[in-house]
């Protein structure tokens, strides 16, 4: 049994970014393969923990959205926590306003939903739903539940929480920007082989000195490696001091980034390697139940 654990409860992206990121392993497991077992958790830090004491094999997070930008619990785990990054998933991200059939929009009191998805369809939810009021709750799952069980109430969820909790799509696709994205990553104690089309991610600290960050930089632009992303995140603890949180193309097997990696040593506080694993090209998320699992969130197999 693989037991996969994800940012919860069941019917969020995140869940469906599992079931995708374990689509040939469900049809293994329909085969007579090994099962697996997709187990929520109410937090990311606790998928983390999970992985950490052996709990699950894997775990799925949410890392950083096209729109909102870096996933915060996600980094300040990756930063604390052992398990590293072994897969991503990107995936569009499209947001569906969910009620029970009966309900009549301009009798709604309130939308609910997890604040990144609200702030992503503020201008939609302006222009069609001015009244009504903007409820932040834990997950667009739960959304979904609590407008299953009122009538004045609509939720931004995804078509699979509209399937889980019985209710009526009654608009699509209400993000405010196109080619809305999420990025995911799969969590497991060891990174993934090298493939030749990987990326690795890694963070580092630096003195705080003037020109400390340029001389991190020029290690990099020295070894011939591309950058995709850099971001800094505030140290816990630290008052005023940063984590920069940065991926590159390549694997850390990669002779490069090997040397790279070796020269920060010397110029930086900290630097743990967060994984190196296949780069994802972007996909969109299933956007329905069907033979594969995506109905079916318990044990396979």
């Amino acid at each position: 049994m693989v037991r996969v654990t994800y940012l919860g409860p069941e019917g969020t992206n995140t869940h469906a970014a599992a079931l995708a990121l374990h689509e040939e392993a469900l049809r293994e497991a329909a085969q007579g393969g090994a099962p697996l077992e997709f187990v929520p958790e109410a937090t990311i830090r606790g998928v983390f923990e999970a992985v950490a004491a052996g709990r699950a094999d894997r775990g799925v997070v949410p890392i950083e959205n096209s729109t909102e930008g870096g996933v915060g619990p996600t980094l300040d785990s990756l930063f604390e926590l052992s398990p590293v990054i072994s897969a991503e998933y990107v995936a569009e991200i499209h947001h569906f306003l969910l009620g029970r059939g009966d309900v009549l929009l301009d009798r709604v009191e309130q939308v609910l939903s997890h604040p990144q998805a609200l702030g992503q369809c503020r201008g939609w939810l302006a222009a069609h739903l001015p009244h009504a009021a903007q409820i932040p709750v834990a997950s667009t799952s739960t959304a979904a539940r609590l407008a299953a069980q009122d009538g004045r109430s609509v939720a931004i969820a995804s078509e699979l929480a509209a399937q889980l909790n019985g209710l009526t799509v009654l608009h699509r696709e209400i993000e405010d920007l196109e080619h809305n994205a999420t990025r995911f990553v799969m969590i497991t104690s060891e990174d993934a082989p090298p493939t030749g089309s990987d990326k690795t991610s890694l963070v580092f600290t630096t003195p705080h000195e003037r020109g400390a960050l340029r001389r991190v930089l020029t290690i990099f632009d020295d070894a011939g490696l591309n950058l995709t992303r850099i971001e800094s995140r505030p140290l816990p603890r630290h008052r005023w001091q940063y984590a920069f949180f940065t991926d590159l193309e390549g694997s850390r097997h990669d002779a490069a980034v090997a040397t790279a990696l070796h020269r920060l040593q010397d110029v930086c506080g900290t630097v743990k390697v967060l994984g190196s694993y296949p780069q994802s090209a972007q996909r969109a998320l299933p956007p329905r139940g069907d033979a594969e699992g995506y109905a079916s969130p318990g044990p396979t197999g």
